[in-house]
This record gives C-alpha cells, structure tokens and sequence, in this order.
C-alpha cells in the first residue's frame, strides 16, 4: 500500500502569478530584473524574440542560476518561479523555496506596477516503486479490477479536480495528478517511480484582484493544504 511518508521527496516547485493587462517591454523588464534585490539567477538571461501576435503566455525572458535549482520566466500575461531538484543529493524543502519565491513575484508586480488577477502554485513529488503502475492501480481499485483489466498496466495514471474555497478568500481549482513514469539517475539508470503532482490555482471566474497581502497570505498558508490533500489520498502509514 501507498503511504503519505512514500511521496516526502519533492522534485519541482512552481509558483505562478498572472498579470493582466501588462504592456511587455522585454528591454524596460530586463531593467527592472537587474535592479532585483536578489542573487540567486547568477546564470546568464535568455531572451526569446517574437512577434507581437505571438501567444502571451509564451515566455520572452527567462533567467536561471548557474546550478539551475533556480528558474525564473517572464511573459505578458505570467510570471513562473521554478524551484528544480537537479540530482538525488539535492533537498527541496518547499516552505524553503515558498518564501523567496513570494518575495521575488511580490517585488516584480510592485516594480511593474501591475496587478495580479490569478495565483497558482505546482508541486511534484516522486516516489521510485518497482512495477509502479501496477501498484497505483492496486492502491486506488477494487481487486476485481486488478485481476482485469488492471491485471498488468505498463503505465497507469489518475487525474481529479475539485473546486472550493480556501482559507475563505480565495475559490481554488486544486488538481491532483497520479502517474507511473521513469526518472533517470546522475549515474545513467532510469528507475520507475510513482508521480503526484498537485496544482492549486484561483479560478479564471473569479475576475479578482488579489492584494499583496492576499498573494502572502495564499503562499504563506498552501503548503499544509498540499498536505492535507495528499494524505486523502495516502495513508499517514
């Protein structure tokens, strides 16, 4: 059987605020990432050059560091702040990340002066399992299903959405994703492994501006509702 202490190793962190009605200067926002009050994109800046009918969503500038545990993309209608585990000695403590990732968005909406309508934030974990698909299958299916027809998936995955309000402020689309798949080692050998991503985001609908307060108090409160969802999912044992 799965358990909640299976899936404590988190591979990606992301966090997302989206910004509507940003007029995108690639060289005014290369300006505005210099004078960051940060050091952690040591790496050099990629610059995407595209049309102006290109989609919005694509990113044009995208900063990394060196190590590339960091990842930061800016496009015109969202910002991405990526946290990536980079090798198996490589520790993702995501209230860790959660905090300067906030500080970094928060920084840039106030420097652009534009608002946020949406925030959103991703979490992967991974779990190696020999014959992974086989034991999702087992873990979430009656056993007349498992004698068929899950009796020997090569890959299995499940997938939920469910639409509430959080902390009483912010109406969440909260997905969970439940996959096999195939990770590679530094020394070259793909292990299986056992996915869980889990995707909170505040609604498109909602046509809201959030705060910086509200963006803090989201980030500030999440992790411990990644938690408590995987442990529906998960036993404590």
């Amino acid at each position: 059987m799965l358990t909640y202490k299976d899936f404590l190793e988190t591979s990606k962190l992301q966090t997302t605020v989206f910004t509507p009605n940003f007029t995108f200067s690639t060289s005014e926002m290369l300006k505005k990432l210099l004078n960051m009050e940060q050091n952690i994109f040591d790496g050099d800046p990629f610059i995407l050059p595209l049309p102006a009918d290109a989609p919005k969503e694509i990113p044009r500038i995208t900063l990394d560091s060196k190590d590339k545990k960091y990842k930061l993309e800016i496009a015109p209608i969202r910002i991405n702040f990526f946290r990536n585990k980079i090798d198996e000695n490589d520790e993702i403590i995501p209230n860790d990340v959660i905090t300067p990732a906030v500080t970094i968005l928060t920084q840039l909406l106030d420097s652009l002066r534009t608002p946020c309508d949406r925030i959103a934030i991703v979490i992967a974990r991974n779990s190696i399992k020999h014959d992974a698909a086989k034991v999702i299958a087992s873990h979430f299916c009656k056993d007349n299903f498992i004698e068929e027809p899950f009796n020997r998936p090569s890959e299995f995955e499940i997938h939920s959405l469910k639409k509430y309000s959080f902390l009483e402020k912010f109406e969440v689309n909260s997905w969970v994703r439940i996959r096999s798949a195939h990770m590679q080692d530094k020394s070259g050998i793909i292990h299986p492994i056992i996915n869980i991503q889990q995707d909170i985001n505040t609604i498109a609908e909602a046509t809201k501006i959030y705060s910086k307060d509200d963006i803090i108090l989201f980030y500030e409160k999440i992790y411990d509702e990644f938690d408590k969802i995987l442990k529906l999912y998960m036993p404590k044992q």
